[in-house]
């Protein structure tokens, strides 16, 4: 009796090692199928036509994907592209694109020409990727990747007011320069710079410091002569962006700067008095002199 109760005993807890061994390997079973049979389509990168994307500027963006499943295809694959606040935009007025079909573990670009609003401050900007897509047994998956893109501002700087208090100056004397800088752009300006030069001056400088936008500065330099002549005096501006690229500007304005006259040739030059004249005049006062005291004279007789 003890040994038909043990064989049952035996017999019941084998079966029962043996459920449990088959659910467990049901179970993992399913777990890997469903690992290995999950449509995985991720962004593996993306590049774009130009070094540097402006404000206002248009370019071709390039987005690398990939389907990392090793054994399901995907099909009806639907990839959008959105700004949070409409910064950067399809060129040709829509945001979505279609695949029809990629198979297990290709990788494929799609490649959208994008334009961005003018008005941009010069910062980062996301763009998001959102991407639908199907299995073979129609389950339908989605998910979706950020692009971050530098959006710059290039800087505008005017110039106005050109003036010389005098165009026309000896070696060794001066003229006031002056004129005034504007900031016309929608970023602030940096490290701001004037230098004026030329054959017949000496160069004078002067550091200006940053503009914000819709500022502006007045300028004023002495110009001093150094040799003769007839020249376009250069006005050069230098300045910077908010990333320290450097911009320049360039004006120029008429100055002639002459030889001093000398001394002797002021003394030749200046007027001289003729001694006749000089007689004549003292000679005349004189006999006017003499004319009235004898008048004089007769009227105290007369009325004596």
């Amino acid at each position: 009796m003890k040994t038909l109760l043990t064989r049952i005993f035996t017999a019941t807890a084998s079966a029962a090692v043996a459920v449990a061994g088959l659910s467990g390997l049901a179970q993992f079973s399913q777990t890997v199928r469903a690992d290995f049979y999950t449509p995985r389509l991720i962004v593996t990168g993306s590049e774009i036509s130009k070094d540097r994307v402006n404000a206002g500027d248009e370019f071709d963006l390039t987005v690398h994907f990939i389907n990392e499943s090793e054994d399901t295809h995907l099909y009806n694959i639907k990839i959008a592209f959105t700004s949070e606040d409409n910064e950067m935009y399809p060129v040709s007025g829509t945001n979505v694109y279609y695949v029809d079909t990629v198979e297990d573990e290709e990788e494929f670009d799609v490649t959208v020409k994008m334009a961005t609003r003018s008005d941009l401050a010069p910062k980062p900007y996301t763009l998001t990727v959102s991407y639908e897509f199907e299995d073979r047994d129609k389950m339908y998956f989605q998910d979706s990747s950020e692009i971050v893109i530098p959006i710059y501002q290039t800087p505008e700087l005017s110039v106005s007011d050109l003036k010389l208090t005098k165009s026309d100056i000896e070696i060794g004397s001066k003229t006031s320069f002056s004129m005034k800088l504007n900031n016309t752009g929608k970023t602030d300006i940096y490290n701001v710079a004037v230098s004026v030069a030329g054959d017949t001056i000496n160069e004078a400088d002067t550091i200006v410091g940053n503009l914000e936008k819709g500022a502006n500065s007045t300028i004023d330099l002495s110009l001093k002569g150094a040799s003769a002549g007839s020249d376009d005096v250069k006005v050069k501006i230098t300045y910077e962006d908010i990333d320290g690229k450097s911009y320049e500007l360039t004006k120029t304005i008429k100055l002639t700067v002459s030889e001093p006259v000398p001394v002797e040739l002021e003394a030749e030059t200046a007027p001289s008095f003729n001694i006749v004249y000089v007689i004549a005049a003292v000679g005349a006062i004189v006999v006017i002199i003499v004319v009235v005291s004898i008048i004089r004279k007769v009227r105290e007789k007369k009325y004596a």
